[in-house]
């Protein structure tokens, strides 16, 4: 009973005060700073760059008073091994080219889903807003939810069951009901979450996250514009496959990663 008392008080605390400050960040950005000048136009995603900026720190306050111990060091910020951090970029790789493969094709950027109108207000930013969204952005995204959300489950449930609860935790709050972007969200943060739990270091999670929408932003300003059905269908092919090597990767380099993922009591995968 305790275990589960803990595990709520978790959730709650995170969602509650991530949600809390960033409705009030979006409130402050779009009535006092947004009007006062056309350069947030462009770079909207400044919104989630001040979300993030005060969160983390909030976030880490709020967590020394409540439960006595380090965010960081709760969400397991541990080194990784090369072939790790390789491993991670790659699976990100792929999951970023056959992301931008299925939201040029024709079906999937009309009006019909938002997949368009999302990379739009993410990539159309300039590139050095861009980078600093794309690192503490992750950062602190993957710090939550997979560093603390998921772990906060695996006190009570099997860790299948705790990757498939935070991924739809995450398709859900990030996308606010819409069922395609909930679903892409799903699968992203299930993908994630197994890297976090084979490798056991934050740092898989967000170097296969920075990976994932750094690849994206590049194409989204350099890469070919064709829609072609057949290219884009090859395309996500090989990008499906890129992601799939890299899982078997995965799986294999897992093995020999001998560092708990955490002294707490989390169920092991």
């Amino acid at each position: 009973m305790k275990a589960w008392g803990m595990m709520l008080a978790r959730v709650a605390v995170v969602i509650g005060l991530y949600f809390a400050w960033f409705l009030t960040a979006q409130k402050l950005f779009f009535n006092y700073v947004y009007p006062s000048s056309t350069w947030f136009e462009q770079n909207t995603v400044t919104v989630i760059i001040l979300n993030d900026m005060v969160g983390l720190p909030l976030m880490l306050l709020v967590w020394r008073l409540i439960f006595k111990e380090n965010l960081f060091k709760a969400a397991k910020f541990r080194v990784m091994g090369g072939k790790s951090v390789a491993i991670a970029l790659w699976i990100g790789l792929g999951a970023g080219l056959f992301t931008v493969a299925f939201s040029r094709l024709p079906a999937i950027a009309s009006d019909k889903y938002q997949f368009r109108e999302l990379f739009d207000y993410l990539n159309r930013a300039e590139w050095y807003v861009f980078l600093i969204f794309l690192i503490l952005g992750n950062i602190y995204k993957e710090t939550l939810f997979r560093g603390i959300l998921m772990n906060a489950f695996r006190r009570v449930f099997p860790v299948w069951i705790a990757i498939v609860i935070q991924g739809v935790l995450y398709g859900a709050l990030f996308f606010l009901g819409d069922i395609p972007l909930s679903l892409y969200g799903f699968l992203g943060a299930v993908i994630f979450a197994l890297l976090y739990v084979w490798f056991k270091s934050i740092w898989a999670p967000i170097a296969a996250q920075v990976a994932c929408q750094g690849s994206q932003y590049l194409l989204w300003h350099y890469g070919p514009e064709t829609t072609d059905i057949t290219v884009m269908s090859v395309v996500m092919v090989v990008a499906a496959a890129m992601i799939a090597v890299g899982i078997f990767l995965a799986v294999k380099h897992r093995s020999s990663i001998s560092t708990p993922l955490s002294s707490e009591a989390v169920t092991p995968l």
